[in-house]
């Protein structure tokens, strides 16, 4: 049997309610310009953000929200599918979770965290799952990955070898897990960091932010073998 290339024990996971960097002073003064909120160019920060609250109040929840959407969401998402959203956010349904195109569900989880904080009454608070792993490499060369950037569709492959054969990663996408790209990775992992990292112990904390849906199987899991790999570049397949 082929040694695995990481063993990876589960640190923690827990419900979390923001998502670190979704929302940048850009995105803010973005957002302003599109309410027609001028002189902002030098506000930083929180007063920024306080700035986006009150633009955000002095208009009704549901055209609040339809402008975030429209700002986190640019061109990717019809004018009547982002009304959809609206409505689902207003009664309490998780649009985060359940859009059919999952590249958006990270920035309708950041539109509907913004829109809590300006209208605590009208939008309940958004949840999502962050979960934090100790990954060793068994190879120099598998180490080699945690010296780098975490792709997605490494990180989602390493979840799907913690999984059984019926969860909805290996359900939904077990064809995408066993190929050499993986472009729906983007949208089931929101954002993954590897810190600590150690070339000499071939460890490095991975943590990884993403929403209930996916995450939720990692709470009954303490320990596991993976043999996870990045996407290979198309020239290097084309080249085979």
């Amino acid at each position: 049997m082929t040694k695995p290339l990481f063993l990876v024990q589960v640190s923690s996971v827990k419900v979390i309610h923001d998502m670190p960097g979704s929302w940048q002073d850009t995105d803010y003064r973005r957002l302003l310009g599109q309410l027609e909120v001028d002189g902002v160019e030098d506000v930083s920060g929180n007063d920024l953000l306080d700035i986006t609250l009150m633009a955000l109040q002095d208009m009704e929840p549901d055209d609040a929200a339809d402008a975030v959407l429209a700002c986190k969401l640019q061109g990717d998402i019809s004018s009547g599918a982002r009304r959809n959203v609206v409505d689902d956010l207003l009664e309490e349904q998780r649009p985060w979770e359940d859009a059919a195109d999952i590249r958006l569900h990270s920035r309708i989880f950041a539109a509907a965290v913004l829109l809590q904080k300006a209208f605590p009454k009208s939008f309940a608070r958004p949840d999502m799952m962050q979960l934090v792993l100790k990954v060793q490499a068994s190879t120099p060369e598998a180490g080699k990955i945690l010296a780098r950037p975490p792709q997605a569709a490494f990180v989602t492959r390493m979840l799907a070898d913690a999984m059984d054969a019926h969860s909805i990663l290996e359900r939904l996408y077990d064809e995408q897990l066993a190929a050499h790209h993986f472009a729906e990775a983007e949208g089931i992992i929101w954002l993954a960091e590897f810190s600590n990292h150690s070339a000499a112990d071939n460890t490095a904390r991975l943590t990884v932010y993403s929403s209930e849906h996916w995450l939720d199987a990692m709470q009954s899991i303490s320990e596991f073998d993976s043999s996870a790999y990045n996407d290979r570049l198309r020239k290097e397949i084309d080249d085979d």
